[in-house]
């Protein structure tokens, strides 16, 4: 389990981050009614007391939290009218300010009030706080800014409070396209990029938070395209705060493989025919984005890097590459496309799916329409004679023969039962388990232009499911991991 390195955070000053910590459109003023939520003095008490030490220690006041909070007061001065400052929280900051000013850190003073300037303490911070005196004034950084910000947010060099800020900042100032390529390349660049000796290859980019309510198919969906041909590489985290779910490398973990490969060892299982697809940790291939995984509880909010970070590639195939995207957050997946046909892809799909993933429900509630979005909806592109052709539709489980009333979720949500339940129906085992894995990995390579008719890509799956193929590939790659 994930252990906090960080004192606090606060939780009553993360209900008011949830409320100001966010979009022009969606931020909720503190204070409107007296009965309505965390009020803004209350609030400025409670930093108050903690910077004076008279809170508990799991009561206190993180610097990142206090971080995302000013740098989000301070850009709410910029937004509609509606969402700006209410008079409850002009009251309180105005009664506060001279004692606030007093008491905190002087980077936090800045947050506050950009006006008075910080002197970062080192040339990395000092990344940081050129780019804040951007952000805090609502406006966007180059590419080349967001990258070095990020690179600069993920080592040791910066104070949290700097951290929160400039993750919350961006995020409230909505990214740009050169923001969003930023903060991915900040990971892992495309000069990293390696060749791999196979043909084709498809990237899976799943949520790193993992799944707590649906069965999570995709290690089960790799093992099914290694025994028909088609290497896939997985990449994600063992547990990410404060969602903490089930990940692709839990459940590798449940199986008995190894999870901290290198990348070279990574590519060897992806090559290795009796094996076909692999799995890399961001412990290894970033592990300064690793070490600042608990920002994401302190900060209250998303990220920005949790949208990109599904769309890191690793390596490039000879022939043909793939990626295939889960997202929750709508307008996220054209950026993310747009990526993939930038870094060469022959094809890619975004899908709308479960908790945020590519993965299919098993039944169809209401249809995508121009204003929303349906979970199983799907959008994408193929590379076709040298052109792009752009493809949208939902997945209706029913035309495939997949009849269900209601979508079903498994009893035990572990990695343990997920892994158990996936070799059972690798094993044979039918039920909405095996129907989810076989669902997935055939939309999957018919939308990706790889078996151009969805009913040939269910037939040939279900072959590799049902004659035991898949089941030694998930094997295969048990075995081989922990040789390596």
């Amino acid at each position: 389990m994930y252990t906090p390195q960080y004192p606090g955070p606060n939780e009553d000053l993360l209900e008011a981050q949830a409320r100001v910590c966010t979009g022009p459109h969606q931020t909720r003023p503190l204070g409107k009614k007296s009965n309505d939520g965390p009020q803004p003095d209350a609030i400025l008490e409670t930093i108050l007391k903690s910077l004076k030490g008279n809170l508990d220690e799991k009561e206190t006041v993180s610097e990142a939290q206090m971080g995302a909070f000013f740098v989000a007061m301070t850009l709410r001065k910029y937004f509609p009218e509606a969402t700006q400052w209410s008079q409850a929280e002009k009251a309180a900051f105005q009664e506060y300010r001279s004692t606030l000013l007093s008491l905190l850190p002087k980077e936090i003073q800045f947050l506050m009030n950009p006006e008075l300037g910080y002197v970062p303490r080192n040339l990395t911070e000092a990344i940081v706080v050129k780019a804040l005196d951007k952000i805090l004034r609502a406006k966007h950084l180059s590419y080349t800014e967001t990258r070095q910000m990020c690179e600069a947010i993920i080592s040791d060099e910066v104070k949290p409070a700097l951290k929160g800020a400039a993750l919350i900042g961006q995020r409230m100032n909505r990214e740009t396209y050169e923001e969003v390529r930023g903060y991915l390349d900040a990971y892992f660049g495309p000069e990293q990029v390696s060749p791999i000796d196979v043909d084709t290859l498809t990237h899976f980019g799943q949520p790193y938070d993992g799944a707590t309510r649906y069965f999570r198919p995709t290690l089960f969906v790799a093992a099914v395209r290694a025994a028909l041909g088609e290497p896939s590489l997985l990449h994600s985290v063992d547990v990410m705060p404060p969602k903490n779910g089930v990940t692709e490398e839990s459940i590798l973990q449940a199986l008995g493989a190894k999870t901290d490969l290198s990348l070279e060892q990574t590519a060897s299982l992806i090559t290795n025919k009796s094996v076909g697809f692999g799995y890399i940790s961001q412990r290894e291939y970033s592990p300064g984005a690793y070490g600042v995984r608990e920002l994401r509880v302190h900060i209250k909010k998303r990220p920005p890097w949790a949208a990109t970070e599904k769309a890191q590639q690793f390596f490039t195939a000879r022939k043909a590459n793939y990626m295939v995207l889960g997202y929750y957050h709508i307008g996220y997946e054209k950026p993310l496309l747009q990526m993939a046909l930038e870094r060469g892809l022959q094809a890619a799909v975004a899908v709308k799916g479960e908790e945020g993933t590519s993965h299919y429900a098993l039944r169809l509630g209401k249809p995508s329409t121009p204003d929303r979005m349906a979970v199983n909806y799907s959008q994408g592109f193929r590379c076709i004679k040298g052109k792009r052709e752009d493809f949208a539709l939902d997945i209706d489980p029913k035309i495939y023969g997949f009849e269900y009333a209601l979508n079903p979720r498994p009893e035990i949500v572990t990695a343990g039962a997920l892994a158990e339940a996936g070799v059972a129906a690798l094993s044979g085992e039918k039920g909405h388990i095996y129907d989810r894995i076989l669902l997935n990995a055939a939309m999957v390579d018919y939308l990706l232009g790889i078996c151009p008719d969805p009913h040939d890509a269910i037939k040939r799956t279900k072959s590799v499911m049902d004659d035991g193929s898949a089941l030694r590939h998930l094997q295969a790659y048990i075995v081989a991991s922990r040789e390596l």
